[in-house]
């Protein structure tokens, strides 16, 4: 048997482990997210901190930091070291700040009151540039439950077989926003969604079409990108045949290999990464509130296998 010195660097998050000085990182399972120690959002952040803070988003595409007793607007400083703040259609605004979201259910709501989605998903993929990420916050949780999981889309593309990469790397997918709400009003009153009562997006904006399998713009990774949520079809399949392969796609989006689960704290703040990382809410609580407010990260158009050429 080799001893621990001969051995290569652990593997997790589907890559081996980095190295960090400036802060304590904890993974959180062997797939993805971790846990980020040492530092304080209230306070400016040094180069270092903040590059170490990146390299952890990047290799792990979920942290959680706790303890950030945060005002709006040093949530939103935070969230602008990521990208732009970018406005949602369907989500609803917190309170008077339009470029932030809540994601609220009171004690006497049910379930369904949260679009929290029976599936792994990633959020608005029908936008043009869809999320980079979300950065959220915790304001008040239940005592046990409310979690969210997240499924790495790296992983989930990585062990497909070769022929099934193979089919993936040339589709395209139609993702739609524009129905949510009509559909919504059709919903009897206990049923519906809390949704966004008004925006400014155009109906052209509500619909695009990306590929089904996403290449990180830098290192070229690629990961799965075809999820239940707004989906509408497949480029060139009828819905019949589109629906079969997303449900086995979903299907492997819920192995719990890929998954992490991260339990909410007042306080606790998530940034996670919307391109290659699905997320869904867990709602295993009742007659508790849950409220969670957000900043959203404008993506770049999503690129597929095709598009990507590495900088030299």
């Amino acid at each position: 048997m080799p001893d621990d010195a001969t051995l290569p660097p652990p593997i997790v998050a589907g890559l081996p482990m980095p190295q960090f000085k400036r802060i304590g990182v904890e993974p959180i399972s062997g797939a993805c997210g971790c846990e980020i120690s040492g530092v304080d959002l209230r306070e400016p952040l040094d180069s270092e901190t903040l590059a170490e803070i990146m390299k952890a988003f990047e290799h792990f595409t979920v942290i959680v930091l706790r303890d950030q007793n945060l005002s709006p607007e040093q949530h939103k400083a935070f969230s602008r070291h990521f990208g732009e703040i970018t406005e949602l259609p369907q989500a609803p605004i917190y309170g008077e700040h339009r470029d932030m979201q809540e994601v609220r259910r009171e004690a006497f709501e049910p379930e369904n009151v949260v679009p929290s989605f029976e599936h792994f998903h990633t959020d608005s993929p029908f936008l043009l540039q869809p999320p980079k990420c979300i950065v959220m916050r915790a304001l008040e949780v239940p005592r046990w439950g409310g979690d969210t999981a997240f499924s790495n889309a790296y992983l989930v593309y990585e062990h497909l077989s070769d022929g099934m990469k193979a089919l993936l790397d040339g589709l395209q997918v139609v993702y739609s926003g524009a129905e949510i709400w009509s559909k919504n009003e059709n919903l009897p009153p206990e049923k519906r969604l809390r949704l966004r009562e008004s925006h400014d997006f155009t109906e052209d904006q509500l619909t695009n079409t990306h590929p089904a399998v996403r290449v990180h713009p830098v290192t070229g990774r690629k990961a799965l990108f075809a999820t239940s949520a707004y989906f509408k079809h497949f480029v060139g399949w009828n819905e019949a045949e589109s629906r079969a392969l997303l449900n086995y796609l979903q299907s492997l989006a819920q192995h719990l290999h890929y998954h992490c689960r991260v339990k909410w704290k007042k306080d606790t703040l998530i940034v996670w990464d919307n391109r290659f990382t699905l997320h869904r809410g867990v709602h295993d609580f009742k007659f508790e509130r849950r409220h969670l407010v957000r900043t959203t990260v404008k993506g770049e158009r999503p690129l597929g296998p095709g598009d990507f050429s590495p900088k030299a």
